[in-house]
C-alpha cells in the first residue's frame, strides 16, 4: 500500500498497540500486589488495565484492513504461507540467543526442542499472537465470501462467536467469584465437559475472532460514528476508557481473591468485555488522528519486526541494566520499553534495505 493511501488512524491504533505489548514484556518492577502490596503496585495494575488492549487491537486493526479491501486468494494463501515460515526463521535464529543468555548448553536437539515444543525461558510462546493470527488468516476466504454476500449472517456470526467467548469468559468469571464469596468448592462455572461440547470455539484463541469480525463491520457504521461531534465522541470514550479499566481493576482484584494467586489483568483481559470496551473507545479516539507522522507509520509498518525483535533487545539489555544496579520503577519502564521500540524500528528499518532478510520484517 502506498504511503498516500495508508489508513492514518490504522497506523495509530497499530503503533499504540505494538508500544501496550513492549510495556507489557519489558517490566521490571513490582507488579504482583499479592506480594507487595503497596499503592504504588496497585495503580500499576489499573495501568494493566488498558494494556489488555495489546493484542486485541491487531486483531482488530486486520479486520478492519481485509474486510474492506479487495480480495485475492492467490496473494492470502501466499501471506499465510510466508507468515509461517517467517516464525519458524526467526524462532531458529532467536532460541540459540536465547540459550546463551540464558546460560543454557545449546545444542541441535534443544533448538529445534524450543521451537517445535514453545516452552522454557527461551521459548516461541510470545509469538503465539501470530499463530491466532494464522488461523484468522485460514477463516478469512469464507468469512470475506460471508461479509460481502449476506451481512446478516456474518452479524449472526460474530455475535455468536462473541457470545461463546467472551460471554463466556464472563460468567465463568462472574461464577467463580460468587462461588468463593459463597465459599462453594469446587466453584461453579460452565467449563463442564456436557456444556462446552456446544461451543466451537473451545480450544483455540476464539476471541481473536470477534476483535477481527468487529474491526470489518465498524468500518460500515463509520460515518454515522463521525457524524457525532468530535467533542461529544472524545469525551464518551474517555470517560468510557476510564470505566472500563476501573471495572477490569476492581474484576482482578476480586478474581485474585477468589483464586488465591495474582490476576494478570493483561494475559486474562484479552477476552473480558472491559478489553473490548476499550479496543471499541481506542478505534473511536483514533478517527481524530488526520495527520501522517512517518514515525509513526513507520512504527504501524514494522510492528511484525519490532514484534520478533523487542524479546532480544529486552534480554540482552536487560542484564546490562541489572548489573548496573538501576532500580527500575514504573515511568523508568516505560521511557526503556520507549527507548527498545526505537531501536528496534531502526534495526527494521535497516534489514528492509537487504535483499531477502527484509522479508522477514514485513
Amino acid at each position: 500500500m502506498s504511503t498516500k493511501k495508508r489508513l492514518t488512524n490504522i497506523d495509530l491504533i497499530e503503533a499504540i498497540a505494538i508500544f501496550f505489548v513492549l510495556l507489557y514484556h519489558t517490566k521490571m518492577y513490582a507488579f504482583d500486589y499479592t506480594q507487595n502490596n503497596s499503592p504504588s503496585v496497585y495503580l500499576v495494575n489499573l495501568f494493566f488495565s488498558i494494556l489488555s488492549t495489546c493484542v486485541p487491537l491487531f486483531f482488530f486493526a486486520n479486520g478492519y484492513l481485509l474486510f474492506n479491501r479487495e480480495f485475492n486468494l492467490k496473494k492470502h494463501i501466499y501471506k499465510i504461507i510466508k507468515l509461517i515460515v517467517i516464525v519458524f526463521i526467526w524462532g531458529f535464529v532467536l532460541m540459540p540467543i536465547y540459550m546463551l543468555i540464558a546460560k543454557v548448553p545449546v545444542s541441535w536437539e534443544t533448538i529445534y526442542l524450543s521451537v517445535l515444543n514453545a516452552d522454557g525461558n527461551w521459548s516461541m510462546h510470545c509469538y503465539w499472537f501470530l499463530g491466532a493470527l494464522v488461523c484468522l488468516y485460514i477463516f478469512f476466504p469464507a468469512l470475506k465470501a460471508l461479509f460481502d454476500t449476506n451481512k446478516k449472517a456474518f452479524v449472526f456470526f460474530t455475535i455468536a462467536c462473541s457470545v461463546f467467548t467472551i460471554g463466556f469468559t464472563l460468567v465463568n468469571n462472574i461464577m467463580s467469584i460468587v462461588s468463593a464469596q459463597m465459599h462453594i468448592n469446587p466453584p461453579v462455572s460452565l467449563n463442564y465437559t456436557n456444556i462446552i461440547m456446544f461451543n466451537p470455539f473451545r480450544g483455540i484463541y476464539g476471541y481473536s475472532f470477534v476483535y477481527f469480525c468487529v474491526g470489518g463491520l465498524i468500518h460500515c457504521f463509520e460515518d454515522k460514528i463521525l457524524a457525532i461531534s468530535a467533542k461529544k465522541r472524545n469525551i464518551i470514550c474517555v470517560i468510557g476508557i476510564v470505566v472500563s479499566c476501573l471495572l477490569l481493576f476492581g474484576f482482578g482484584i476480586l478474581k485474585t481473591q477468589a483464586d488465591g494467586r495474582w490476576y494478570d489483568s493483561v494475559w486474562y483481559g484479552y477476552d473480558s468485555v472491559f478489553t473490548f470496551c476499550n479496543v471499541i473507545f481506542i478505534y473511536i479516539l483514533s478517527l481524530n488522528y488526520k495527520k501522517d507522522y512517518s514515525f509513526i507509520r513507520n512504527i504501524s509498518i514494522n510492528t511484525l519486526g519490532i514484534y520478533f525483535l523487542h524479546e532480544l533487545v529486552f534480554r540482552l539489555t536487560k542484564s546490562v541494566i541489572q548489573s548496573m544496579g538501576i532500580q527500575m520503577n514504573f515511568w523508568l519502564n516505560f521511557v526503556y520499553s520507549f527507548l527498545i521500540l526505537c531501536v528496534c524500528l531502526v534495526c527494521c528499518m535497516l534489514l528492509r534495505k537487504i535483499p531477502v532478510v527484509k522479508n522477514l520484517v514485513g
